[in-house]
């Protein structure tokens, strides 16, 4: 892993090609082909089982999944520019940091294979803002990300671990990488990423379940996610 400024080769060799992928969204307006408005349902621009990726299923029960738009009970949230860095774990931190006026989401998986194979897991979620909203949140996180980029501690299951934030640019959007390693050596490297690209008002996020190692696997579900959304949106 390497700075939020610079990244890992690796991590800079995955945004290079992604960024051919998740540009086309852009951050222009609403309208599709010949003028026509994007479906009003924000659900119908989320991936469906038809337009996965060969191998890869919605997860049972997911169909009908949806983020939390607003947290419940207690003190109300800090802004996202100054979310606790140890947030950027949790898959509600942009929800519940940065409100949505609409927000959906929809689980993915790809079962398996056997042997070494250990599959692959994570979430789609479309994030509508008021006008002009959604630059301003992208921008925010990307400077919550910056400030904790370096290295901090947490506590996971009871282990202590050190933990790093990078973040880089990603067509009109950014990859969130938080690393984790035990304190003291001796434990396995765990990896959450997270993709946020923009479409006018809207944010597509795909979050990856976390794993010992980047897979290529995030890029597969983005670009799929993308084409769906582009094919229901006519654009």
């Amino acid at each position: 892993m390497g700075t939020a400024n610079g990244g890992s080769v690796r991590g800079r060799g995955w945004a290079a090609g992604a960024v051919a992928v998740v540009v086309v969204l852009g951050g222009g307006g609403c309208a599709g082909r010949g003028g026509e408005q994007r479906p009003g349902r924000l659900r119908d621009l989320l991936l469906s089982a038809e337009r996965l990726p060969p191998g890869y299923v919605l997860r049972a029960g997911a169909a009908g999944l949806t983020t939390t738009g607003a947290p419940g009970g207690g003190a109300g949230p800090g802004p996202l520019v100054a979310v606790d860095c140890g947030e950027f774990d949790t898959g509600s931190f942009l929800t519940r940091h940065a409100p949505p006026l609409e927000d959906v989401a929809v689980g993915l998986e790809r079962v398996p294979a056997g042997g070494r194979d250990r599959g692959w897991s994570g979430r789609e979620s479309l994030e509508r803002y008021p006008p002009g909203r959604a630059g301003r949140v992208l921008a925010d996180l990307r400077a919550a990300a910056l400030r904790c980029a370096a290295a901090g501690t947490a506590v996971v299951a009871g282990t202590g671990s050190e933990r790093t934030v990078a973040v880089e640019p990603l067509g009109d959007g950014l990859l969130l990488r938080v690393t984790r390693r035990a304190t003291g050596g001796g434990g396995p490297t765990w990896i959450d990423r997270t993709a946020v690209v923009r479409s006018g008002d809207v944010l597509l996020v795909v979050r990856e379940s976390g794993g010992e190692q980047e897979s290529a696997e995030l890029p597969v579900v983005l670009g799929a996610a993308v084409a769906a959304y582009r094919d229901a949106a006519g654009e």
